[in-house]
């Protein structure tokens, strides 16, 4: 009998290094703090706020999507999640069920489509507005 693969560590491995990969990063335009203080998280809170959140990104985007997208992405996604009170893993996972759902549905595909064409005419709009604006909030 062959030795099984040890996906909790293999996850665990990925986690940790995009978690240190955020960490290692300057400060992205959105960043959480204290609610009673107001000031930015530590440096020890913010790996401990990283390592819960991108679990949870993994459990709603899949390990290979989670390891191809980049760790500033990861990043203010998390913290938008938390800010908007979303559940992290619930965007991701109603995003492509629901996406799924509409497109595969005849009386619904040509909508959800349109709804996809949408949301990629927004990130656009998004990419040139961070060239535009290299704001940094710290928020709630």
């Amino acid at each position: 009998m062959s030795e099984g693969i040890d996906v909790q560590g293999i996850v665990g491995q990925l986690l940790e290094a995009r978690v240190e990969s955020a960490m290692q990063q300057p400060h992205f335009r959105l960043e959480l703090a204290d609610g009673k203080t107001g000031l930015p998280l530590t440096p020890d809170e913010r790996r401990e706020s990283l390592r819960f959140l991108f679990g949870e990104m993994i459990k709603g985007m899949g390990i290979e999507r989670f390891a191809e997208t980049p760790v500033e992405l990861l990043d203010q996604f998390a913290v938008m999640s938390v800010v908007q009170n979303h559940d992290t893993a619930g965007l991701l996972r109603s995003l492509m069920n629901s996406f799924v759902i509409a497109y595969s549905t005849p009386e619904t595909a040509e909508r959800a489509y349109l709804a996809l064409t949408q949301l990629e005419r927004l990130r656009t709009e998004v990419a040139q507005a961070r060239v535009q604006s290299p704001d940094h909030a710290v928020v709630h």
